[in-house]
């Protein structure tokens, strides 16, 4: 068994096809092929199920067991190659939505750096399903994310809060405390901020309502927010970010989604050797989040809270 064995198998599994792991891994689909029959044949046990026509692959029962032992595999593998490396200079790598990177914890990577100039700090941006799964085989050490997702492997913290504004031209007549029922779904810059905020939406407006504009990130948001009249839902961190836009104000929702819960992941076995580099990050998040006026500590009873 080596490491390209394991590495393909892990892709296959990620990508659920032979040509989206070759494609992956720029190596040919036979390649692919050829390192999963020999960790089969290797183990003795059939790790994937391959049908004629379907470009799907299925993992057996057996394969289903071995995806955990080849991330621990995986993970091991990297840390002994890391052996070498000078132990003056320390990583973390860290994996989040574009909202949180982007604007809710940018001021805290900066400070973090700042008061760890021995850390090399990693800061990667992907969808929360991507997310859990590099935290899960450790390719990433802490994670964020806005779904509460249960993994084996995964220690999943709510860490912080933030209110859901409305956000509109200064020019609009949207008023504090606006109803829903007076806002048309026809003038909205629509961005799905997780599956709380879609049952919220869907619960006000039909489904089959279709927003003016949809985005997917919510640095996108104030370029279509430039025509009185239309509007959007934003957390506090984007719109203090967006504040010295002079053309964009925002306004309390008085029926508006529940605070947007943020939670943080670590892999309930992680790198030995960042275990301590990890604590102080933490270390530094809470402090960062004490002092942060669009943030607040997360606590049980927000679960509940509407804005």
């Amino acid at each position: 068994m080596n490491y390209e064995q394991i590495e393909t198998f892990l892709a296959v599994v990620s990508y659920g096809t032979v040509s989206g792991a070759a494609e992956s891994l720029y190596v040919s689909q036979s390649t692919v092929s050829a390192r999963l029959q020999q960790l089969e044949d290797e183990l003795g046990v059939k790790l994937l199920l391959r049908e004629k026509g379907h470009r799907s692959i299925e993992l057996t029962e057996r394969g289903r067991s071995f995806v955990s032992l080849a991330n621990q595999w995986e993970a091991l593998y990297k840390e002994t190659r890391a052996v070498s490396v000078s132990q003056e200079i320390r990583k973390l790598s860290i994996a989040s939505v574009d909202a949180v990177n982007n604007y809710t914890l940018t001021g805290l990577f900066c400070r973090y750096i700042d008061h760890h100039p021995d850390i090399r700090l990693e800061i990667n941006t992907h969808h929360s399903n991507e997310i859990h799964r590099l935290v899960e085989n450790r390719s990433s050490d802490i994670g964020f994310v806005f779904s509460a997702v249960n993994y084996p492997d995964l220690i999943s913290v709510p860490v912080y809060r933030e209110l859901m504004y409305l956000m509109c031209h200064k020019d609009s007549r949207y008023r504090d405390g606006i109803s829903c029922s007076e806002l048309n779904v026809a003038d909205e810059i629509y961005l799905n901020w997780g599956p709380d905020y879609q049952r919220w939406h869907d619960a006000r407006w039909s489904p089959s309502s279709l927003p003016l504009i949809t985005v997917n990130t919510g640095s996108m948001l104030q370029n279509y927010l430039n025509i009185p009249g239309r509007w959007a839902v934003a957390p506090m961190s984007v719109i203090s970010a967006l504040r010295d836009r002079e053309n964009i104000r925002f306004c309390r929702i008085k029926d508006g989604p529940a605070p947007r819960i943020c939670y943080m992941l670590k892999n309930r076995y992680p790198n030995y050797n960042r275990a301590d580099t990890i604590r102080e990050f933490e270390e530094e998040l809470e402090q960062f989040i004490s002092e942060e006026e669009s943030i607040c500590t997360y606590e049980e009873w927000m679960n509940s809270e509407k804005v």
